[in-house]
């Protein structure tokens, strides 16, 4: 029975979505050019991330991704509330401190990744230790309780 099932494929969904990417892009290009503008701009850090990153997973692209669309989203907010015009997007590219909270806010992301992993080993490390501490109190316990009898020759 197991050998008549057929593998799923995943290529339809990846070609539907390929499609509609190759439909909607240029037509929010031409719709909200800047959008597109501040978005590409503003995501270069993101772009870099996934290009840099060697693992499959990409697990820094989506960090510095995360942080960097949290600096851009305040300026995409602006930009669509004044019009979504290529003048409004002007004032918000001269703006050195735009710039500031879309690079800052990924450069943020960079310091996650980079530093998450080494707090997260760190704070295994601490518990691992209070575990064995633990351990060796109730190991004691055990002895005194029923003597040394019940401890394996190599481990006294």
């Amino acid at each position: 029975m197991a050998e008549m099932m057929a593998p799923v494929s995943v290529r339809p969904k990846r070609k539907v979505v390929s499609t509609a990417l190759w439909i909607m892009v240029p037509l929010v290009m031409v719709v909200a050019p800047a959008t597109v503008l501040l978005l590409v701009l503003g995501l270069l850090p993101t772009i870099v991330a996934w290009f840099v990153d060697r693992r499959e997973e990409k697990y820094a692209a989506y960090c510095v991704g995360g942080f960097n669309l949290s600096g851009v989203m305040p300026y995409l907010f602006v930009l669509w509330a004044s019009g979504n015009r290529m003048h409004d997007f002007y004032l918000i590219a001269k703006n050195p401190f735009a710039w500031l909270v879309m690079l800052g806010a990924a450069a943020l992301g960079w310091l996650a990744n980079y530093w998450a992993p080494q707090v997260a080993m760190r704070v295994r490390r601490i518990r691992d230790r209070n575990e064995v501490s633990r351990l060796r109190k109730r190991q004691e316990q055990i002895l005194e309780e029923w003597g040394p009898e019940v401890m394996p020759p190599e481990s006294m």
